[in-house]
């Protein structure tokens, strides 16, 4: 919100087309392209609502639509993949399949495991530091 409580805007270029429009909400893309996007994802919604065992691969040809698009609307919501027990799609570090997120769940975990020890290390780095600032403090 700008000044007075109006909405700001602001140019920008559209993600898919190029073209110069006003973005008046976080959409990286023109009005005209999320029409377009809209009108493919109802496609696809309609294929699977008749192929509802179809693989992201079978769909994606089927109603020529990029896996990519389709990846993005499984992740916002849009397509659920418990009523598509199929719609697996590759994790983003190692390829296996995955339903949700980016990652698949032995990657997540140790994405995980890995932050939680780079977390216990600069608490205990800065502990360490904190004792030994204490220690050289007291003895000047």
């Amino acid at each position: 919100m700008g000044e007075g409580g109006s909405l700001t805007m602001g140019l920008a270029n559209c993600k898919n087309c190029g073209k110069l429009y006003n973005q008046q909400t976080h959409e990286d893309i023109c009005p005209q392209c999320r029409q377009e996007e809209e009108r493919t994802f109802y496609t696809v919604r309609d294929y699977l609502r008749e192929n509802r065992r179809s693989t992201i691969y079978e769909l994606s040809d089927a109603t020529e639509v990029a896996v990519s698009l389709i990846i993005k609307w499984i992740r916002e919501g849009r397509i659920s993949t418990s009523d598509h027990p199929e719609l697996a799609y590759p994790c983003e570090s190692c390829g296996a399949p995955t339903q949700e997120g980016r990652y698949c769940k032995p990657c997540k975990d140790r994405l995980q495991k890995g932050f939680e020890q780079s977390k216990q290390d600069l608490i205990e780095h800065r502990d360490d530091h904190s004792r030994n600032a204490y220690y050289h403090r007291r003895n000047n």
